[in-house]
């Protein structure tokens, strides 16, 4: 038989028998919760005109604080409440910029965990320079007005893609628009990123489509949306550490997205993985491509991930560039000059007229339409490879093949902010009589308009329409024009 034999726990010193029942020892209490006052007191700042903080300014937008009471988080606050994280440290800098035209004074908020779970929050008001303008890097990417529309690059004559793979090469390989150093694979037309689901999850967005769009704007939000107007997601970004001498070797800048709204913002074979912070690999005021190295060196061959994309609503950059930009005749086969019915707006695409009834498809087939012009003489316009120069100080010239011009005149485009205005036009060409490539209204012996609707438009495709008058969903007869960058 087994025998259990009980122990008594016997204390050494004094050979006092204690209980087997635990006891809790007890301790100090949680350190009270730091106050607003007690956070503020310990903080002190320096301000700087420039980010390593060597160069003191009293209203510099680089601000290095020091935290006597242990860790902050500094952080501003979106115009749709979400914050922006600025610093986390009991020591850092933190960046403040308004934008143009705002207050000098701008409030950041810094906060203190307790040992209690709670968090203790104040506010500071700081005096900070007021640029008079943008940074280059920003006005590139949001135009003068200070908000712009971008979309997924599709141009037919280039081959290039506007979401794919390649290797890690040289940064030099991005020197111009449309180019990816080491490309290995990519979709043309962003319509095709549908069958490349395997890359988002399994799950399409609406940013598969030449619809899709982006807008940031000066208060740093941006926000993707479908072909409807519909939106896909929204966030904040920043461009940092903008090197136009590239002299990293690779990346211009990196552009930050806090929430992953760039169109299909996702890392190709990763099955998903979304990327919230992409190399800037080239930028100017009409396209851009960015860059998702996985961590692969330059030069390395490692894999990257690729997207292109071009201005939608900055007319005046379109058209003219930083000084002058070459534009011809639309060379995808589609007609390039005829007439239709007004049907709607929307349904136009880069492409396509809507109500379209006729058309050529080739300007040497306009030598056969000289009836609409004024004189019935041909003038060189009646070639494929006959061009216009718009330049920036609204001049525009037009040119057959041979480089001779044909025609002078004034231009000025206007595209509304708000989209298309009665289910119609996007804006409005204005030109003197005659400016523009064939310029004549058909079926009216000569009359040259001087104001085009303007129905569809990025930084390599116009079309315009002349209604004579015929309002949208009348049917009425339009003449149409449809032409493409030639840069």
């Amino acid at each position: 038989m087994k025998k259990y034999i009980y122990f008594s726990l016997i204390l050494a010193v004094g050979m006092s028998v204690i209980s087997c029942q635990p006891k809790l020892i007890g301790g100090g209490e949680p350190w009270p919760a730091s106050t607003s006052e007690e956070v503020i007191a310990g903080l002190s700042y320096a301000q700087y005109a420039d980010k390593e903080c060597l160069i003191p300014q009293t209203d510099g937008n680089y601000i290095k604080y020091t935290s006597t009471g242990g860790t902050v988080q500094w952080f501003t606050l979106n115009s749709d409440g979400s914050e922006n994280i600025l610093s986390t440290g009991a020591s850092g800098v933190i960046y403040l910029k308004p934008k143009r035209g705002a207050s000098p004074q701008m409030e950041a908020f810094a906060r203190m965990a307790n040992t209690d779970g709670t968090m203790t929050t104040i506010s500071q008001t700081f005096t900070v320079f007021v640029p008079g303008d943008l940074d280059p890097e920003y006005k590139m990417l949001l135009g003068e007005s200070g908000t712009k529309k971008w979309i997924w690059d599709f141009n037919a004559n280039t081959g290039s893609t506007c979401w794919g793979n390649g290797g890690a090469s040289d940064g030099a390989d991005y020197n111009t628009a449309r180019t990816v150093g080491g490309h290995w694979w990519g979709v043309a037309l962003p319509d095709s990123l549908s069958s490349q689901l395997s890359h988002s999850g399994g799950v399409a967005t609406g940013a598969e489509s030449q619809e899709a769009y982006m807008v940031f704007d000066e208060d740093l939000n941006i926000a993707s949306y479908r072909g409807d107007g519909s939106i896909i997601n929204k966030g904040s970004y920043s461009i940092n550490d903008y090197d136009p001498e590239r002299s990293g070797g690779w990346e211009l800048a990196s552009l930050a997205d806090n929430n992953s709204a760039v169109l299909f913002p996702f890392s190709i074979n990763e099955g998903g993985v979304k990327v919230t912070d992409f190399d800037l690999m080239y930028l100017d005021e009409n396209h851009m491509t960015l860059v998702y190295t996985k961590g692969n060196a330059p030069g390395s061959w490692g894999e990257i991930t690729h997207w292109m994309f071009k201005n939608a609503s900055d007319g005046a950059h379109a058209l003219a560039g930083k000084s002058s930009r070459k534009w011809g005749w639309a060379s995808d086969g589609e007609a390039i000059w005829g007439n239709g019915g007004a049907a709607s707006g929307a349904g136009y695409k880069w492409n396509v007229v809507d109500g379209k009834w006729w058309g050529v498809t080739s300007a040497a087939d306009l030598t056969g339409q000289l009836s609409h012009s004024d004189t019935g003489v041909p003038t060189g316009e009646e070639d494929d490879n006959a061009y216009m120069i718009f330049d920036t100080d609204g001049k525009v010239k037009s040119y057959d093949a041979a480089g001779q011009e044909i025609r002078s005149g004034t231009y000025e485009i206007n595209l509304y902010p708000t989209g298309r205005a009665g289910d119609w036009e996007l804006g409005k060409l204005t030109t003197t009589a005659g400016s523009i490539l064939f310029p004549f209204s058909i079926n009216e012996g000569g009359v040259k308009p001087t104001e085009f609707d303007v129905m569809y438009f990025d930084a390599d495709n116009i079309t315009l329409v002349y209604t004579k008058g015929n309002a949208a969903g009348s049917w009425g007869e339009i003449t149409y024009w449809r032409f493409e960058s030639k840069d």
